[in-house]
């Protein structure tokens, strides 16, 4: 069964065509996958897109799986799909890009191919694939990045068992974002990162990634729908910064 899904943002952050993400999840072996497919021509609002949809049925940690996720943009999404495996602790990121040269210095901070154009959408300071593998380890799991066939690359993360966020949660007061999210939390929540961008006039993908980074610290909790709220911990921490 395949489903197709158009997100509501409008503009485009690389070349004014229309960007598609399929996501393949397998349920069981001997049945085919269901296929969900996401549409949009903002990049942006589609890695949203996608990683809302992957997160609610993967156990990866959800900064790693944003962390890939992102890297699609790398190769604008050329025959991109994500594929969830063994009840979602194995998750595949595949694409017909130009592919990685090196993937030992992939994972390196510090190496990326980032241009202007796609640092307008996503951090591209060669720390994320970096971070992955690290957050990824932590869990007692590997990720590991190969050729695809015919060309592109392919990242698979799979770990043994769900993560716990609360170990590996950074230390230290939220950034002036985050506070700024975590105050419009208080006061609108459930909130989804479309609305919340444009209440704090924030691009879209600097909104999802900091509400990522908060809820991998236990301050903020996603719906299935991908709605937004505090914690109890995040409600207490808005207390003390206001």
């Amino acid at each position: 069964m395949t489903t197709h899904l158009s997100t509501t943002a409008s503009g485009d952050a690389l070349h004014g065509t229309t960007f598609v993400v399929r996501i393949a999840v397998h349920r069981a072996a001997l049945e085919p996958p269901t296929i969900t497919e996401i549409r949009d021509i903002e990049a942006a609002a589609i890695i949203e897109a996608a990683f809302s949809h992957v997160a609610q049925i993967s156990s990866v940690p959800p900064l790693a799986l944003r962390e890939i996720i992102e890297n699609l943009i790398h190769a604008e999404f050329t025959d991109a799909l994500i594929t969830v495996l063994d009840a979602g602790r194995t998750v595949r990121v595949s694409d017909r890009g130009p592919g990685i040269s090196d993937p030992r210095r992939a994972v390196e901070p510090g190496y990326t191919t980032a241009n202007e154009a796609i640092r307008g959408v996503v951090r591209g300071a060669g720390s994320g694939l970096a971070l992955a593998t690290g957050l990824v380890a932590a869990e007692g799991g590997a990720m590991e990045i190969q050729d695809n066939l015919g060309g592109g690359c392919v990242v698979t993360i799979s770990i043994d068992g769900p993560p716990a966020p609360d170990d590996l949660a950074p230390a230290g007061q939220p950034s002036d974002v985050q506070r700024r999210l975590l105050a419009l939390l208080l006061e609108m929540a459930p909130a989804h990162p479309e609305a919340m961008s444009r209440e704090l006039d924030l691009p879209l993908g600097i909104c999802g990634r900091e509400l990522v980074l908060l809820e991998h610290r236990g301050l903020v909790a996603r719906f299935a729908d991908g709605g937004r709220v505090l914690t109890e911990r995040g409600a207490a921490i808005v207390a003390t910064l206001f």
